[in-house]
């Protein structure tokens, strides 16, 4: 019998693996052989974190290494409080001139030499994380990033003008992100002809404008949208608010504008927000998560949609799709349920024929009056394909049990809960299956 090793492995191949693998993971795989180790060695991709004097030195000689034997950089990433400005600007020079596409800095105490980086022509992508610029003045004509695609920018000082410059002399930039930065009064995005992605948050207090016509993703998260001005972005596809204020039928003007719009997804609305209506023709996936203000969807193309809350949703969804192949909900349930609160489950779920997936998380059961449940029959009963029920309580609640499949018909039911809980469960399940009234559980209440 021949027993195969990792030797047979071409030399291409293993090159290629490694490619693929972190910095420290094709480290352990160096050990298996000299091919593996030499792979590592001129691995193109260095991730770095630099806590001690000793973690500066093995840098220091990785680097070194790299720039005498000329190997290809194509991702540098350094995570640091502690190195100086001088390693910094030695090791990123090294980079630099090995050709890197992908920089990437996180947590440096000491200034950051930008002007080196913004001098480079090889970036396509960089990163800058808690990075210290605040005593960097930026003027035009000092960067030269005309192949950067992605610029992402996160918990750093910067003023309109550095930002400014920085977009100025980017005009392929594909890719914007912008988290949590200070020092921002407004954020303009203007001329750039190639921008399909932006994502900003909390980083401007006052005033957002955007006119990008090349636009496709948008993602915001703050605390107020009444200074977002969006024009001219004929091609978006799709939308993330989170935790935004609406007001003024923000919402539903935003939507009229776009007719490619084809994801729309809406987080934590703030308390202040108007009841608004979802009108779309070309949306296709909609996620609302923890959301009051929704009143219509009417969106006749619609293939998915998911609700997150804590609250029964009061919206009506006008017409169902027939391309509609995923709809869920979840909901982590009020301590204080009652008839009503089944009544409205039963309710909404009703919008539609069938859903996919129902979620529900109860913290308690209480015992629920099976007549009150009766008159609420008429009522189609929805048909659920999958529902998840997760209680925390240790009770034994026949009557919360039945009212629960009185609000819905499952097809498959995942339970979650005590033993108790679950015996109670199949107890209540063995008795419909055995019933004789093959249509009791829909004409009334579980039970009777």
């Amino acid at each position: 019998m021949e027993t195969a090793t990792i030797e047979v492995l071409p030399d291409c191949l293993i090159r290629k693996i490694v490619s693929y693998l972190s910095f420290k993971e094709a480290a352990k795989m160096s050990i298996l052989s000299k091919t593996w180790l030499q792979a590592w060695l001129t691995h193109p991709n260095l991730e770095f974190t630099v806590d001690y004097h000793h973690d500066m030195k093995v840098v220091d000689k990785v680097m070194e290494r790299y720039r005498d034997r000329k190997i290809p950089i194509e991702k540098f990433e350094l995570s640091s409080d502690s190195s100086s400005r001088e390693d910094i600007e030695k090791w990123l020079g090294i980079a630099l001139q090995n050709g890197v596409k992908d920089c990437r800095f996180h947590g440096l105490a000491c200034p950051l030499p930008i002007f080196i980086i913004l001098a480079a022509k090889s970036l396509k992508e960089l990163v800058l994380t808690r990075c210290n610029l605040k005593s960097v003045s930026l003027s035009r004509g000092v960067a030269n990033l005309f192949y950067l695609e992605k610029l992402s920018l996160s918990s750093i000082y910067l003023n309109e003008d550095m930002l400014q410059t920085l977009l100025t002399n980017c005009p392929l930039i594909v890719s914007f992100v912008i988290d949590s930065c200070y020092g921002l009064d407004k954020i303009e995005l203007r001329n750039l002809q190639k921008i399909r992605s932006v994502s900003i948050t909390k980083s401007s207090r006052k005033r957002v404008k955007i006119q990008a016509p090349t636009l496709e993703h948008f993602s915001y998260y703050q605390l107020s949208v009444e200074k977002l001005d969006i024009v001219e972005c004929k091609n978006l596809k799709s939308v993330e608010l989170s935790y935004v204020t609406l007001s003024g039928g923000f919402l539903e003007h935003l939507i009229s504008g776009f007719q490619f719009l084809e994801c729309l997804i809406i987080v934590c609305l703030g308390k202040g927000s108007e009841r608004f209506n979802i009108l779309s023709r070309s949306l296709r996936v909609l996620k609302i998560e923890d959301c009051e203000g929704v009143g219509e969807i009417d969106a006749p193309n619609l293939e998915s949609v998911e609700y997150i809350g804590d609250q029964i949703p009061r919206l009506k969804i006008a017409k169902t799709s027939s391309q509609l192949k995923h709809s869920q909900i979840v909901l982590h349930c009020q301590n204080n349920l009652n008839v009503v609160w089944f009544y409205e489950l039963r309710r909404f779920l009703s919008n539609l024929t069938s859903w996919s997936q129902v979620s529900l998380h109860f913290s308690k059961c209480h015992e629920i009056n099976r007549k009150e449940l009766k008159p609420h029959d008429r009522v189609a009963l929805p048909q659920v394909d999958v529902l998840d029920v997760d209680i925390k309580s240790s009770g034994n609640c026949p009557t919360f049990v039945d009212a629960l499949l009185w609000s819905c018909h499952p097809k498959r039911l995942n339970l979650s809960s005590t033993v108790k809980m679950i015996i109670c469960f199949i107890d209540r399940l063995t008795y419909l299956k055995n019933s004789s009234d093959s249509t009791s559980h829909e004409s009334k209440p579980y039970g009777e």
